[in-house]
């Protein structure tokens, strides 16, 4: 009943639907935030930086490949009254507020590469509760931020944005059929979140080197599961990893996923630290693909108890999200 309830907004940028733009759409419902509501965008290029801060919203394109939310800004582009934008000021897409489903479209920040961009989101992902399916997210340094952040800068002013001073809340994400596009930490944050049957496209970075996960999790949080995933770009042969500790607790783990020949042997990445390793929960279980391995630089590979608590894992957020 509730569904039946929820309200449909039409974008569309010809002027045939209630709004021309996302922003406009979301801006219509500032004085009812707690009520559900869809948007619904027709095809089209959308050049707009839309902030969503609501309680239950559904943001659903009418084609994937055709409707596109698009904007181009750098870490490194000017701020008013400071330096520099800075990573968490540069997104395209804002998610916040409690429930956030996204499908059937694409949402991309087109700033550059980050060697002179600097770090360019594509999504920042903050509700409660986020779902995507069937969404492109493309972008080269740093694509795909899933909040919280962690408890401390390293650099000052590094957090500067909407959550800079703000209580650092656990999310849950589930990400299904979707395709992530990037090179140096294209995926990264503090999220418990799912990949599930993504294509995750490792894109050339200039330095020859690509990192596709940056996780922070919180000490003892799941972090980030990738099941049944397929790992295919435009990188050299053994140029990437699946990933590197942000934070010390950094959790991520590769299940029944297909790996090219760009996944490099050593699989991980200390961030400089060897001691990362002591405490980094990185493994993967049933990889294929002639980027697997029968071990990595560290961290597990094929331990049958750490795959079934994964899949237990997955069981359960599956559920969650009422997936089948």
């Amino acid at each position: 009943m509730a569904e039946l309830e929820r309200k449909t907004l039409v974008v569309d940028e010809s002027g045939r639907g209630d709004y021309r733009t996302l922003t406009e759409a979301v801006a219509a419902c500032a004085e009812t935030p707690e009520l559900p509501v869809r948007f619904y965008i027709k095809h089209g290029i959308y050049e707009e930086r839309p902030f969503i801060e609501l309680a239950d919203y559904i943001i659903e394109g009418e084609y994937r490949n055709a409707t596109v939310i698009t904007a181009s800004v750098g870490g490194r582009d000017p701020w008013p009254g400071e330096a520099k934008t800075g990573t968490f000021r540069s997104e395209t897409l804002f998610l916040g507020g409690g429930k956030a489903v996204v499908r059937n479209l694409t949402i991309q920040n087109n700033a550059g590469d980050g060697a002179k961009a600097g770090q360019a989101l594509a999504v920042y992902a903050d509700a409660s509760r986020v779902l995507m399916e069937d969404v492109n997210l493309y972008g080269n340094q740093d694509t795909l931020f899933t909040a919280p952040l962690p408890l401390q800068e390293r650099e000052k002013n590094g957090f500067r944005g909407p959550r800079e001073n703000a209580p650092r809340l656990d999310t849950t994400q589930y990400y299904r059929r979707c395709t992530i596009r990037g090179n140096i930490d294209f995926i990264f944050g503090g999220a418990n979140a799912v990949f599930d049957s993504c294509r995750i496209e490792p894109w050339h970075h200039k330095t020859g080197i690509c990192y596709i996960t940056a996780p922070s999790t919180p000490a003892g949080k799941p972090g980030y599961l990738f099941v049944d995933c397929t790992v295919a770009g435009n990188c050299a042969p053994s140029s990437v990893y699946l990933g590197r500790p942000w934070r010390a607790d950094a959790a991520c783990y590769w299940l029944d996923c297909s790996l090219s020949e760009e996944v490099c042997a050593g699989g991980w990445d200390n961030w400089h630290d060897p001691e990362n390793e002591k405490t980094a929960r990185f493994g993967e279980y049933g990889s294929t693909g002639p980027g697997s391995a029968p071990a990595r630089a560290f961290g597990s590979v094929d331990s049958i108890a750490e795959a079934d608590a994964q899949r237990a894992m997955l069981a359960r957020l599956r559920a969650e999200f009422g997936l089948v």
